[in-house]
């Protein structure tokens, strides 16, 4: 006998508040679910995009629409199905109730109704009342987990399934109002933990809001989530697939130190399998624990499928530490299991490298390369050829760097690298402007700018020649022409600290003063334990007039260096101007 296809329509409702509509449409998908692992039953759902809403005469709302036998039998079809499935959820004069009607398909006519009573309190339990008259109304036997409840009480239930419409609303709005797509994503992570909390055994809810976590990994937006899979583990503490998802989610936003918090919980209730413990060694690496990594990394039986990974980066942990015998014996062994990552070889390289095996780096720098290893390896190549005196193949490198790379931190070490090469005269003279220029030694700033500009003649793009000409220009007052050549350095280099400094110093010149406070707040960041860009960036703030945001800045500055003159100078000047304010 073949199996009962029912195509089930989402459900209207006709009740006193838009919860009647959310709660009607999610029961019926939720009774798809229910049968998602039956065999004696198919239960297919059908997907209406949009449902009329409209008011009644007697001042109820009504959600959705049922859909008469003949409309439910062209459902049904579409779906290749037997039979059709159709309901409505009524409240009326303080009663509840589900009434629904199976519709045979080939016929039209209705084949079973039922109306099931939905007492105080138990919304829950008329999913499973629902799942079992349909299995009887189609011959099909269920199994008893069946009549299960999804939900231990009606607040849960009620949550879930309002939950579970915001998704759908979520899913409507993504491409047309994708501001509005979030709102209802953050509207359904509220109602899953609504949900948990009222049941924190609500398995459906659990896994739709982990579900939702894990998609933001495609959409970048984790924030949200991992603030919610938080406030899951509080309910749920020995979820291990929360904690995992939370772990998973926090390594994505950079924060290492509490993704191996949350991945040693999971790992503690659940054991994690081999590549998410490779995984997590290379996070403690990341946070500097090597020991905690190695700890990890030797669970992993040479018959693994991660033992190749685990050893590889066993090897580049030991050679980053300088411990090239280890590294050594790790990297043997990772590559006799297949591992081939460019990491591997550029890390051998590079420990060789610091030793001054020059010649031995050079095959592991080259390896990195074949594996596709970014143009940092290339760079160290050079250098490394460089270094046995190949001065010739060096410049080639270099060059093959730089029509690729063309600005960014790289490419201003390659670019300095081949000016070197090809120039040591002119980078001589360079580095000794740099300095004279740095100091603000007037006596040596025509020297310097001559040369600044015969390396430039040499190298248009040498941002150290265009840097120190800034310096140039402001230790002379002249803003403009600085502002030119530090902006000049960040499109070279963009996000340099120094130059990001220097231009903030040179906005403050011109009294552009938010300008300023952007330039100087961003050097301050990239260069946090430095008090002269901390101590300017306060100084800005002042000017600006936040004088809270100043005070914190300068206060920094002054735990990182007590004696700093300007620094004090800043700090009197800001006691001066809030006595003022509070005159």
């Amino acid at each position: 006998m073949a199996r009962p296809i029912v195509a089930v329509i989402p459900f209207g409702a006709r009740g006193t508040s838009p919860r009647a509509g959310a709660w009607a449409r999610q029961l019926a998908a939720r009774l798809v679910e229910r049968f998602s692992a039956n065999e004696a039953v198919d239960v297919r759902p059908v997907f209406l995009v949009a449902m009329p809403e409209a008011a009644s005469e007697a001042g109820y709302l009504v959600f959705g629409s049922s859909p008469d036998a003949g409309l439910a039998a062209e459902y049904g079809r579409s779906l290749g199905a037997t039979y059709a499935l159709t309901g409505t959820y009524r409240e009326d004069g303080g009663s509840r109730r589900l009434e629904v009607t199976l519709v045979d398909v080939g016929t039209g006519a209705v084949r079973a109704t039922r109306s099931i009573a939905i007492d105080p309190g138990t919304l829950a339990t008329s999913e499973p009342a629902l799942a079992r008259w349909l299995a009887r109304a189609v011959g099909a036997t269920v199994t008893s987990g069946s009549d299960a409840p999804t939900a231990a009480n009606e607040t849960a239930y009620a949550a879930l399934l309002e939950g579970m419409d915001e998704e759908v609303t979520a899913t409507l709005l993504r491409q047309s109002d994708p501001a509005g797509g979030d709102a209802a994503i953050g509207r359904a992570l509220e109602r899953y933990l609504a949900a948990l909390t009222a049941d924190p055994e609500a398995a459906p809810a659990e896994e739709r809001l982990l579900v939702l976590a894990a998609e933001s990994l495609e959409r970048g937006d984790i924030g949200r989530q991992i603030r919610a899979l938080e406030d899951l583990t509080l309910v749920r503490p020995r979820s291990w697939r929360a904690h995992y998802v939370l772990g998973k989610l926090r390594a994505e936003a950079g924060h290492v130190n509490e993704a191996i918090v949350a991945l040693e919980h999971a790992h503690a209730v659940h054991p994690l399998s081999d590549p998410d413990l490779v995984r997590l060694a290379e996070l403690y690496a990341n946070a500097g624990a090597s020991a905690s990594a190695f700890g990890h990394l030797r669970r992993i039986a040479p018959t693994s499928q991660a033992y190749g990974p685990a050893q590889e980066l066993a090897a580049i942990i030991a050679l980053q530490r300088g411990d090239l015998e280890a590294g050594r014996v790790a990297f043997e062994r990772a590559v006799a299991a297949g591992a081939s990552g460019w990491e591997l070889h550029a890390s051998y390289g590079a420990a060789l490298h610091a030793r001054g095996e020059n010649a031995g780096a050079i095959p592991h720098y080259e390896a990195a390369l074949a594996a596709n290893g970014p143009s940092i390896v290339r760079l160290n190549l050079a250098r490394a050829v460089f270094e046995t005196g190949d001065r010739e193949r060096a410049g080639r490198e270099l060059d093959t760097l730089l029509e690729t790379e063309t600005s960014g931190e790289v490419a201003g070490q390659a670019r300095r690298l081949r000016f070197g090469i090809r120039h040591a005269g002119l980078e001589q003279a360079l580095e000794s402007a740099g300095r004279g220029a740095i100091e603000g030694d007037a006596t040596r700033f025509a020297e310097a700018r001559s040369a600044f500009e015969a390396a430039l003649a040499a190298e248009p793009d040498l941002w150290e020649a265009h840097f120190g000409l800034g310096l140039l220009a402001r230790h002379r007052g002249d803003a403009q022409t600085a502002l030119a050549s530090f902006a000049h350095v960040l499109e070279l280099w963009p996000e340099h600290p120094d130059a990001l400094h220097e231009l903030g110093v040179a906005l403050l010149m011109t009294d552009d003063v938010p300008q300023a406070v952007g330039a100087l707040e961003r050097a301050a960041a990239l260069r946090p334990a430095e008090p002269a860009y901390l101590a300017d960036a306060g100084f800005a703030q002042m000017r600006a007039g936040d004088l809270a945001a100043a005070r914190e800045r300068l206060e920094h500055a002054r735990t990182l260096d007590a004696e700093d003159p300007i620094t004090r100078a800043y700090l009197e000047e800001l006691e001066r101007v809030e006595a003022q304010m509070r005159v």
